[in-house]
């Protein structure tokens, strides 16, 4: 569908908790959430507010950290 607002929209939740971990991984001021938009009724990746517990987890945190490292040796 997409959104009027122009931002890259996840239709399901599980699209836009993987976007947000690969925002963490690519960025140095990376998305520290995602919120159901009320325009389009879809989800998107925001860097202000609450950081996601998910971001939190040690799994998630460990992922996060060896993917830096692994992007860092190419």
């Amino acid at each position: 569908m997409g959104c009027s607002n122009n931002k890259k929209s996840y239709y399901l939740e599980s699209e836009a908790q993987e976007a947000l971990i690969r925002s963490n991984i690519r960025f140095v001021k990376a998305a520290v959430n995602y919120y159901v938009c009320n325009q389009c009724s879809e989800y998107h990746l925001t860097s202000k507010g609450e950081t996601n517990p998910l971001l939190n987890e040690l799994t998630i945190k460990e992922r996060i950290n060896k993917e830096r490292q692994l992007q860092a040796l190419v």
